[in-house]
C-alpha cells in the first residue's frame, strides 16, 4: 500500500499553525494489524453488550435505562480529555488495551452488565484511538483492515454456529479469544514503541469524517456481516447466507486494493452512493422489509458501497500534512460516529419489543446516507491510480477465500442432539415457549439452557415466540437454527417485528406444509404475527400454531383485533395446537374469544393455575379442537428464559 500512504499528504491546508504533539507512526503490518483486531473486537462487544443492556432496561426501567446507555455511548467525548492528560499513546493504551483487557475479562468471567456498560464506554474512546493507531496510512488502508477485521469475525463466529465464543465456555472458545486479543496485544506493542511524529493540524470539516466509522460499524453488526440477517431475511441457509457474505467482503477488499478508492470524486457521488446504501439497507432491515433472494445482491453491493465511502470519509482525518486547528478534533469527530452507533442500533433494539413512532427501516436507511453525506466531506481528495492495481485487486478478492474456513467447520459439525421417538403411537408431547431470544433471566444468551429444557420434556413439537435469528436483542445469533441444529429437529420460520425476531416451530415429525402470516397494521407499532405447520403423525395429521401478541394492559383491542385475525386464518381446522404468549391471563376477554363459538379449548388440565412467567403472571396457553385429546399437561419451572414453557401430551383423533 505504500503508493496509497503516500497520498495522505495530500490535503486542503486552511490556514494556521499546526498544533504540534507526538503522534504514533507504527512501521509494518501493524498498523493494518492493530486496526482489524480493534474492529473485530469492538463487533463483539456491541454484540455482546447490548443483551446486557436489554436485561438491564427491564431492571431498572426504560427511563433510567436510557439515561444510562446514553451516558455509555457519549464516553467517547472523553478522549480529547485523555489525550491531554497521558498524550496520544497514553490514549491508545487506554483505550484500546482496555478494549482488549475487557474483552479477555468477559470470556473468563462471562458478560456482565456493569461489564458490559465498561466495555463499550472503553470501545467509544476506542473509536477515536483508533485514528491515532492509524495516523499515516490512507484511507484506503484503514478501510481494508477495518473489512478484514469484520471479515476474520465473521467467520469465527460461523465456526460456532453464530453464538458469540464470549458467551461460551471451552478450548474453542477460548483459542478465539486469546488468537483476537493475542495478536491485538502484539500490534499494540509494535504500535506503542514505534517512533513519534508531529500530528497534523485538521478543520472542523474534515475532522467530521472521523465520524464515518459509527454509521459504518452499524451497518455492518446489524446487516452487511450478520449471517444470520443474510439467512432469515433471504430466506437462505446460514451457510449459503456466509458465502454471500464473503463474497461482499472479497469485493470489497478487491476493489480498494484496485486502487479506484482512490480516486478523487465529486461529493455529490458519495452522497449518491450513501443513498442507493441506505436504501438498500433500509429495504431489507426491518418491519417493512423486503425478503427472499433480493436480499443477496443488497448484502454483496453494499459491502463494497460502504467500504468506498468509508475509505473516501477517513482520508481528511488520518493524513500526515495539513494546517488547521488542534487534532483532537478528530477525537471529536470519532466521538460523534460513537454515538452514531448508540443513534442507529439502540433505537433498533428496543422496536423489537416497543413500537417507535416511525418505521424502523429509517434507521439503517439513514445510516447508509449518513455515511455518504461524511463521505463526501473529503471527496474531492484523491491521487494517482497505484500500479499494479488489478493484480492488488485479484489478491485481496482471492485472500477472501480463506474466510470460507468458517463455513467449512460450521457445515462439517454434526448436531449434538437426536430429536426423541414419541411417548406411545399416536401420541405427540408438544411445548409452547416464549424464549425470549435465548438470554436468561440473568441477561445471559444461552441458548444451550433452551435446548436443555425442551430435552428434558421430550418433546416433538416446539413452538417457539421471541425466537431470535439475527435480533440485537440476542446479539445477531441465529437462535433458530442453533437450535434445530442441536436438537436434530426441522426449523419452520414466522418473522414478525422485523425479519430477525418473531415465532418458529421445531419438530421432529414430517412436515407436508407450513405457512406464515403477520398482523394488518396501521401505524408504525412493530407487527406481530404467527406461523403454522401441518405435520404428519401415523397415518393422520395436526396442525400447530405458533404466535405472540402485543402486551400491555392498553393493548387489550389490539389483542382482540388479532385474535380474531388468527381465528380467520385457522378456519376451524381439526386436529390442531394453537400455542403462544398471548400476553392476556385466564378471565381476560381475548381467551374467552379463543374459546366461544370455536372448537378450541384450554389444554389445562382441571384448575391448574401454574404461573408461566416469573413474575407469577399466567400469559402462556395453548388450546386444542376437535380431534386433540389432552392426556398430560405441565409448566416446567426454569431459569432459561423470563417465561416458562407450558407442555402437553395430546392423543391425535382421525
Amino acid at each position: 500500500m505504500a503508493s496509497t500512504d503516500a497520498n495522505t499528504d495530500v490535503g486542503t491546508r486552511t490556514g494556521g499553525p499546526a498544533v504540534s504533539g507526538p503522534s504514533i507512526v507504527p512501521p509494518g503490518p501493524a498498523r493494518l494489524a492493530l486496526i482489524a483486531v480493534t474492529v473485530a473486537v469492538l463487533a463483539q462487544t456491541l454484540r455482546f453488550s447490548l443483551p446486557q443492556l436489554d436485561h438491564f432496561a427491564d431492571q431498572a426501567g426504560t427511563a433510567v435505562a436510557a439515561v444510562g446507555v446514553l451516558l455509555v455511548y457519549l464516553a467517547g467525548f472523553t478522549a480529547p480529555l485523555i489525550r491531554r492528560a497521558v498524550g496520544p499513546r497514553g490514549l491508545l493504551l487506554a483505550a484500546v488495551g482496555g478494549l482488549f483487557a475487557v474483552r479477555l475479562l468477559a470470556q473468563a468471567i462471562e458478560p456482565r452488565t456493569w461489564l458490559s456498560f465498561a466495555a463499550t464506554a472503553i470501545g467509544m474512546i476506542a473509536v477515536a484511538a483508533l485514528y491515532e493507531a492509524a495516523r499515516g496510512l490512507s484511507g484506503v488502508g484503514f478501510a481494508t483492515a477495518t473489512v478484514a477485521g469484520l471479515s476474520a469475525d465473521a467467520a469465527v463466529r460461523m465456526c460456532f454456529a453464530t453464538w458469540d465464543p464470549v458467551w461460551r465456555g471451552g478450548v474453542g472458545p477460548w483459542l478465539a479469544c486469546l488468537a483476537f486479543v493475542g495478536l491485538g496485544a502484539a500490534a499494540l506493542y509494535r504500535n506503542m514503541s514505534s517512533s513519534p511524529i508531529t500530528a497534523p493540524g485538521i478543520s472542523w470539516r474534515d475532522a467530521l469524517g472521523g465520524a464515518a466509522f459509527g454509521p459504518f460499524l452499524a451497518l455492518q453488526v446489524l446487516v452487511l456481516s450478520s449471517p444470520a440477517f443474510v439467512a432469515s431475511s433471504g430466506w437462505l441457509s446460514l451457510t449459503a447466507a456466509h458465502v454471500t457474505i464473503v463474497i461482499g467482503q472479497g469485493l470489497a477488499l478487491a476493489f480498494l486494493a484496485s486502487g479506484l478508492a482512490v480516486r478523487a470524486v465529486p461529493g455529490g457521488v458519495c452522497v449518491l452512493g450513501g443513498t442507493v446504501l441506505g436504501i438498500g439497507a433500509g429495504a431489507v432491515a426491518g418491519t417493512y422489509a423486503i425478503s427472499g433472494i433480493e436480499v443477496v445482491p443488497i448484502v454483496v453491493v453494499g459491502q463494497v458501497l460502504s467500504a468506498w465511502l468509508l475509505a473516501v470519509a477517513v482520508r481528511a482525518p488520518l493524513r500526515r500534512a495539513g494546517a488547521g486547528g488542534p487534532v483532537w478534533r478528530v477525537d471529536v469527530g470519532a466521538a460523534l460516529g460513537g454515538l452514531l452507533i448508540f443513534v442507529i442500533l439502540v433505537p433498533y433494539q428496543v422496536s423489537a419489543v416497543s413500537p417507535l413512532p416511525f418505521p424502523n427501516n429509517l434507521l439503517p436507511g439513514a445510516a447508509g446516507i449518513a455515511l455518504g453525506a461524511l463521505a463526501a466531506i473529503a471527496s474531492a481528495r484523491g491521487g494517482p491510480l497505484p500500479a499494479r492495481a488489478p493484480l492488488r485487486a485479484l489478491t485481496a478478492g482471492a485472500a477472501a477465500l480463506v474466510l470460507l474456513a468458517g463455513t467449512l467447520v460450521f457445515t462439517v459439525a454434526a448436531p449434538d442432539g437426536k430429536a426423541p421417538a414419541p411417548p406411545l403411537p399416536g401420541h405427540v408431547r408438544v411445548l409452547s415457549y416464549n424464549i425470549h431470544d435465548a438470554v436468561n433471566q440473568s441477561g445471559r444468551l444461552d441458548p444451550e439452557g433452551i435446548a436443555r429444557v425442551i430435552e428434558e420434556q421430550g418433546a416433538q413439537v416446539v413452538l417457539l415466540q421471541e425466537a431470535s435469528r439475527g435480533s440485537l436483542l440476542s446479539g445477531t445469533a441465529d437462535v433458530g437454527v442453533w437450535l434445530s441444529r442441536r436438537l436434530g429437529m426441522k426449523l419452520i420460520w414466522g418473522p414478525a417485528a422485523d425479519g430477525q425476531f418473531g415465532n418458529a416451530i421445531l419438530t421432529s415429525l414430517p412436515v407436508h406444509s407450513s405457512g406464515t402470516g403477520r398482523w394488518p397494521r396501521g401505524d408504525w407499532s412493530q407487527i406481530r404475527g404467527y406461523v403454522w405447520a401441518r405435520l404428519g403423525v401415523g397415518d393422520t395429521t395436526m396442525d400447530v400454531w405458533s404466535t405472540h401478541l402485543e402486551g400491555g394492559e392498553d393493548r387489550a383491542d389490539e389483542r382482540a383485533r388479532s385474535i380474531a385475525a388468527l381465528l380467520r386464518a385457522w378456519g376451524g381446522a381439526p386436529r390442531t395446537l394453537i400455542g403462544g404468549d398471548f400476553n392476556a391471563g385466564p378471565d381476560s376477554p381475548e381467551l374467552a374469544a379463543m374459546t366461544d363459538g370455536t372448537d378450541l379449548r384450554s389444554t389445562a388440565i382441571g384448575n391448574d393455575t401454574s404461573p408461566t412467567r416469573s413474575d407469577g403472571a399466567r400469559v402462556d396457553w395453548i388450546f386444542g379442537s376437535d380431534g386433540i385429546l389432552v392426556t398430560e399437561y405441565d409448566v416446567p419451572v426454569s431459569d432459561a428464559s423470563d417465561h416458562y414453557p407450558v407442555a402437553v401430551t395430546v392423543r391425535i383423533g382421525r
